[in-house]
């Protein structure tokens, strides 16, 4: 698919009879911040935990430059059906508005490589970003390893289903265990989450995976 393509998601027919992949919403894997409160949501819980994940976040002049940068990114494409960024890695991402009119873009997770680190600080300062911070991950192999043959959605299992009252409002946790990072993607990939305050919760060796209405991610 064209860089333009991407851009403006929509792809002309060349491109669809030459068999390049169409990206859709169900496609991902990611969690989205498209405005600024889910920003502050993410940036309160982190500054209470003692994890931190590894992070590129830039400050933009233009919505569409932020959008364009991340779009070089291997991961980030536009959904067809919705128009809206979509990440095929289990990653924090997007561009939104701040209070003062300019844009932050950021890409964020556990799962984020020290190669695509660097990507998307090149990306980011070379569609006119301006660092607003960052945090490298830890130096490890870069290449992804393949997802294991035997991944499959049938090797996870029902644990338990936890009910916790929080300011009024009752939050579900529906927690599973799986042998491996592969097979819990997988399972998280095909069931989606329709309602608020409801988690899917899938327990690894390689840590918990977890999907809510706002897409994918690693705990």
């Amino acid at each position: 698919m064209s860089f333009w393509s991407k851009l403006f998601g929509t792809a002309a027919a060349p491109a669809k009879e030459s068999g390049e992949r169409i990206y859709r919403e169900r496609d991902n894997r990611g969690t989205r911040h498209d405005t600024l409160s889910k920003a502050t949501t993410y940036w309160i819980a982190r500054m209470q935990s003692a994890k931190k994940d590894p992070y590129v976040m830039y400050v933009f002049d233009r919505e569409e430059d932020g959008r364009a940068a991340l779009l070089e990114l291997p991961c980030i494409h536009v959904a067809e059906n919705t128009k809206q960024l979509i990440c095929t890695e289990v990653l924090i991402f997007g561009c939104y508005r701040r209070e003062d009119g300019k844009f932050e873009a950021l890409v964020c997770g556990g799962d984020l490589t020290h190669e695509l680190w660097e990507q998307a600080r090149d990306s980011f300062a070379r569609h006119g970003g301006t660092r607003k911070n960052d945090l490298e991950p830890e130096n490890r192999e870069t290449a992804k390893a393949a997802p294991a043959s035997g991944a499959s959605t049938s090797k996870v299992e029902f644990v338990r289903e936890d009910r916790q009252e929080k300011m009024g409002k009752t939050f579900v946790y529906r927690i599973y265990k799986a042998p491996d990072a592969a097979s819990a993607k997988a399972y998280l990939e095909q069931n989606l989450v329709h309602q608020q305050l409801c988690y899917v919760i899938v327990e690894t060796p390689e840590g918990n995976y977890c999907r809510d209405i706002d897409g994918m991610y690693k705990e």
